[in-house]
């Protein structure tokens, strides 16, 4: 009866595991297939010509025209401009982008984190803790425009067919992405109107309240786990006791078989007299035990000197006349 009740409980308990398991491959599914039909519809637009801008962080970028490289150089926080010669490449100029020497508030200090030319301009990108700038250079190194906004920012992306910059950055509680109108050239960078889209990542406990408002699958799930583990152990008891006992018994029998030899008489069968005989051994044998030992007391007075340690005429104060 008890095995029947224990299955009965094991495979419900399964069941609901099971049924909570397929809910979050169903989620996980879900977001695999949006994953999917957006790397589709990147792929399209490549595939009608327009060049593929990854927004991630660039530390170098060429222009295939001019044979122009421009260069990020994080240890001295710098914006290199290398032209090619005839015998490789040579600096034609170095743009500091923040002083770092010499100070201290490390948070607000920009370096720049990617780099990248677009339509014959040098765009970097450059961040501090809590802010950010965007500069066009021509192909020479000379500033044309300049435009700050909040928010830490860490790349950019261009798109032509749109005539859009993006910029984005993360912080604690999301992405922020900026998008930047440039249908008037880099020269003439519009950020007025240029919206500002938020992403907040979703916590995990919004993600389970969404699924399961009333917390009843967590409540199942946590349920279920700890009757699971309390049967794991019941089971795992169960098996080492009954294998304890069964090895105990074998070396029981091996020990009686090995002292068969020896007649071993039954404690029924033992009669009154007997156990009498073997009462007054035992209390013969434990008298014996003891010697005899000498009842007389003698007390001897000891006599106690004198000793002044208590006496209160040491602690008085002697005055002289």
């Amino acid at each position: 009866m008890k095995v029947n009740i224990i299955k009965t409980v094991v495979l419900l308990l399964s069941l609901v595991f099971s049924w909570s398991v397929t809910a979050q491959d169903k989620t996980v599914i879900e977001n695999m297939q949006q994953e999917i039909n957006s790397l589709r519809s990147q792929i399209a637009n490549m595939s009608t010509g327009e060049t593929y801008d990854p927004l991630v962080p660039q530390t170098y970028a060429v222009d295939s025209k001019t044979q122009t490289v421009a260069v990020i150089n994080h240890n001295e926080n710098t914006v290199e401009i290398l032209v090619q010669t005839k015998t490789g490449f040579e600096k034609e100029k170095v743009l500091l982008v923040d002083e770092v020497a010499g100070r201290h508030d490390k948070f607000a200090i920009f370096t720049p984190q990617s780099i990248a030319i677009y339509e014959n301009h040098i765009v970097y990108l450059a961040s501090s803790r809590d802010s950010s700038f965007v500069r066009v250079l021509s192909l020479q190194g000379d500033l044309l425009q300049e435009f700050r906004f909040l928010g830490a920012a860490s790349a950019f992306s261009y798109v032509p067919a749109a005539k859009k910059l993006y910029i984005a950055g993360d912080n604690v509680t999301g992405y922020n992405i900026f998008a930047i109108d440039v249908r008037n050239g880099f020269e003439h960078i519009d950020i007025a109107n240029s919206p500002l889209l938020n992403y907040i990542k979703p916590k995990k406990g919004d993600e389970i309240a969404k699924h399961d408002p009333y917390g009843v699958g967590l409540t199942l799930i946590a349920v279920s786990t700890v009757f699971l583990a309390l049967i794991v152990i019941f089971i795992v008891i169960l098996i080492f006791g009954g294998s304890i006992i069964k090895l105990q018994k074998r070396k029981a029998i091996k020990q009686v078989q090995a002292d068969s030899s020896q007649s071993v008489k039954d404690i029924s069968r033992v009669s009154g007299e007997e156990f009498a005989a073997i009462a007054a051994a035992i209390y013969m044998y434990n008298d014996q035990l003891h010697d005899e030992e000498n009842a007389i007391l003698t007390i001897n007075k000891v006599s106690k000197t004198y000793s002044p340690w208590s006496s209160k005429l040491h602690n008085m104060n002697v005055y002289r006349r």
